[in-house]
């Protein structure tokens, strides 16, 4: 799997395009749909049968908890890793 570094610049930028688009993106929970929507249109134009479509999305769902999870874990929680995350992820 390939390493993903995610940082704050990457996101900012993703989200000017997407304020660029639609000015309603200004809210990041509507950024956040849109991102979500150009994944699933990705991974259904995919030419990869149906299951495995599925499960790509399966695993890309996991691995968005992963993050989620790691963005939001206080110091006084244990550690939550996902096996069947899609990517890895550090963050910067």
């Amino acid at each position: 799997m390939t390493e993903i570094v995610l940082k704050p610049e990457l996101i900012k930028n993703l989200q000017k395009v997407l304020v660029d688009y639609e000015p309603a993106n200004q809210d990041p929970i509507l950024a956040a749909q849109y991102l979500s929507a150009v994944v699933g249109s990705i991974v259904a134009s995919s030419s990869m049968p149906s299951d495995q479509q599925k499960e790509i999305l399966k695993q890309i769902l996991d691995f968005i908890s992963y993050v989620y999870d790691q963005q939001t874990q206080t110091p006084q929680q244990p550690e939550q890793k996902s096996n069947d995350a899609f990517g890895v992820w550090k963050p910067k």
